[in-house]
């Protein structure tokens, strides 16, 4: 269970506006990756929620007539990268929250999360400024936009406005025609990390790809929020594209950049990495631009992950409400049910319906329960293992709506409505196992069999993909899980296997 307060479920824009306004102490939860975490790490107890998940309005990413290419505030990593207009126009977006946790963090963190957290270190943020978005914020007084560097106030805070939520990334077609660019992470691991720095760089060329018409170099973790190093954009601006003007637009930053002393790196070493990446960005976004092909130097085009690897027996009986819970207002969003009150102990209940491993289910969840929660307590589905409890493990994933989620950073309540897998799911009617489950046991791929469970559910929706993936793809897409037997190279063995034999080529 959480420690939460109370939770708001709201059922439009304009409803979490009101909603933010009669709970001026309520908080904001969109995918709930960084609010539930701190939540459980004491930071957030006892806070007020107001839930804005179930608002469908605010996802995807559109084209508008004046060619701005429009972001929806709850559009996760995961449809970023793979929505067409990201990669016809801003791939470099794409590849940026490619690299944010693992593959079900992508699927439930948002993009507006991300930015409205304020942290220096989130990858869409540097990118974003690199891009000259827009921010779109709605409240009491309308709508207003504002350029994402005002945005950032310093560190951990936004201009968020009392009563307001944020409703849109824009980014202008202005910013984004004729430019090319690249985003290099800086990381000790390739996932489930933030970035020690990143860097993300934008170039326009001349018509004959000789000269720098305009540069944008953005940065996270160089200074206590995202920023632009402005002196080496215009010392960059004009200069003809060569290995010498590259090395001397990289050393110009140091006039941009403020690092800080961390346990992670120190100010040196971030000075240091600073003109690296910058460097390597450039070179690759001069590649991408048409430009000359120039290999570094220094080292390889990258440092840390720097782009897509890809495409980017339930038994349980029916819980009845407690018999004093009263009806309370209706905030649910697209949700069918709504939040109810019990007048004694005053908990939140909600009536949730959904499909678990194809059988219709029913219960009455306490609002403060993770779907981990309800799976094991109220469902007896014990595979879904309680692991860290901060979405890090893996042990607790499962598939909601086909894609996988750590279950134990997804509230119950918003279960309502979706179709849910577990590995219970996998198995024949007389209990026999699965392919995936079978070549696992082949392969060696199980030891003390605690992450197994979860690893499987990854395994299921990279195999439905029906898509053929690289050994390195499928470590990847894996990347979520942690397994403490270290059994990796077997379970991708399990996992490859399986594939190549779905696909007739084993």
């Amino acid at each position: 269970m959480y420690d939460m307060k109370a939770l708001h479920e709201a059922k439009s824009v304009a409803d979490a506006v009101r909603l933010l306004q009669e709970y001026p102490q309520a908080q904001i939860i969109a995918g709930g990756s960084d609010v539930l975490v701190q939540m459980r790490e004491g930071k957030r107890a006892g806070a007020e929620l107001i839930s804005i998940y179930g608002l469908d309005e605010l996802r995807g990413v559109t084209m508008e007539e004046d060619g701005t290419i429009r972001i929806g505030s709850l559009t996760s990593f995961s449809h970023i990268t793979k929505d067409p207009v990201i990669q016809k126009y801003i791939n470099v977006l794409g590849e940026a929250v490619d690299m944010v946790g693992g593959p079900q963090i992508r699927n439930i963190g948002t993009i507006g999360g991300n930015t409205c957290n304020g942290v220096t270190s989130a990858d869409s943020a540097s990118t974003l400024f690199a891009w000259d978005a827009v921010i779109e914020l709605t409240g009491p007084e309308g709508v207003r936009r504002i350029p994402i560097k005002e945005f950032y106030i310093k560190a951990g805070k936004v201009d968020l406005r009392p009563g307001e939520i944020q409703t849109a990334i824009l980014i202008p077609k202005e910013a984004y025609e004729g430019y090319q660019g690249h985003y290099i992470k800086y990381a000790m691991r390739k996932a489930m990390d933030i970035a020690t720095l990143g860097c993300s760089v934008n170039v326009k060329l001349s018509d004959d790809k000789k000269t720098f018409t305009d540069i944008r170099i953005a940065y996270g973790v160089a200074g206590p929020v995202p920023m632009r190093a402005v002196h080496a954009e215009a010392e960059g601006r004009g200069l003809e594209v060569t290995k010498g003007n590259i090395g001397k637009i990289g050393d110009t930053v140091l006039e941009d950049v403020t690092p800080r002393d961390s346990w992670r790196a120190s100010k040196a070493f971030r000075e240091h990495i600073s003109k690296l990446l910058c460097k390597r960005a450039l070179k690759e976004a001069v590649r991408r631009a048409g430009g000359m092909s120039m290999t570094a130097e220094d080292g390889s085009a990258s440092v840390a992950a720097n782009a897509p690897d890809h495409e980017n027996t339930a038994t349980g009986e029916k819980k009845e409400a407690p018999a004093s819970i009263s009806g309370a207002s209706e905030v649910s969003g697209t949700a069918k049910h709504t939040i109810m009150t019990d007048a004694e102990s005053g908990k939140q209940y909600k009536l949730v319906r959904c499909r678990i491993n194809g059988v219709e289910r029913e219960t009455m969840v306490d609002v403060r329960a993770s779907l981990t929660d309800v799976l094991r307590n109220d469902y007896s589905l014990t595979s879904v293992k309680k692991g860290c409890e901060v979405g890090e493990c893996g042990a607790c994933n499962v598939m909601i709506d086909g894609e996988c989620y750590n279950s134990c950073i997804y509230l119950a309540v918003w279960a309502d409505g979706k179709e849910i897998r577990t590995l219970e799911g996998l198995m024949g009617p007389d209990g026999e196992l699965s392919d995936i489950q079978q070549v696992f046991i082949d392969e060696a791929a199980v030891q003390c069999g605690f992450c197994t469970p979860g690893v499987i559910m990854s395994a299921v929706e990279i195999l439905e993909s029906g898509k053929e993936y690289t050994r390195d793809e499928l470590r990847k897409l894996l990347s979520g899980h942690l397994c403490r037997c270290t059994g990796y190279e077997n379970i991708l063995n399990a996992v490859e296997k399986t594939m190549k034999k779905r696909l007739g080529k084993l």
